[in-house]
């Protein structure tokens, strides 16, 4: 008898998920979020912005329902870092993470502890443009970078150069 009340709520979930026809994360945001504030959507949509100008300690991610920034190390975004030198510790007060869901809008974790919720169902579709080629940037920067000093801390980069020679001799 309980097996088949399981199976009916199952069965009636499963029916009204279909229903929505949008994907089960979508349907969780519902009751938390803040209304829609035209400062508080600039404020963070420049936050993002100057966030990305800056690739150290960044992620960003990408996918047709959301965008996501996140750091482990917020001081330390702004910071280089060279080979030789020391790596700065995080903290969890330290921790950001900004998640822009399509059509509905956008929630600021800082520090594991504080958390906001705003509606703004056109931020998604302002910020994915702007993100899709600062990701690109971001990512040509980064290999010419790991490139470069995979060459040279192995020593290819002299082969590599000789390759380089010769064929501008066989030209």
């Amino acid at each position: 008898m309980k097996s088949n009340k399981i199976k009916k709520i199952v069965k009636q979930t499963i029916e009204e998920m279909r229903e929505y026809d949008r994907p089960v994360k979508s349907v969780m945001y519902t009751n938390d979020w803040g209304k829609y504030d035209s400062d508080v959507s600039d404020k963070v949509k420049t936050m993002i912005l100057n966030l990305t100008n800056y690739r150290n300690n960044i992620n960003i991610s990408i996918n047709s329902d959301s965008l996501s920034i996140s750091t482990d190390n917020l001081s330390g975004v702004k910071k280089t870092y060279s080979n030789n030198g020391p790596v700065s510790k995080s903290n969890d007060d330290d921790y950001l993470s900004i998640e822009i869901i399509k059509n509905t809008g956008f929630t600021i974790n800082k520090g594991y502890r504080t958390r906001t919720n705003y509606l703004d169902p056109k931020m998604f579709d302002e910020l994915l443009p702007l993100l899709t080629e600062k990701l690109a940037q971001i990512n040509s920067e980064n290999f010419k970078e790991i490139w470069t000093d995979i060459m040279k801390e192995s020593g290819l980069i002299r082969d590599n150069n000789i390759d380089e020679l010769l064929k501008q001799i066989n030209e």
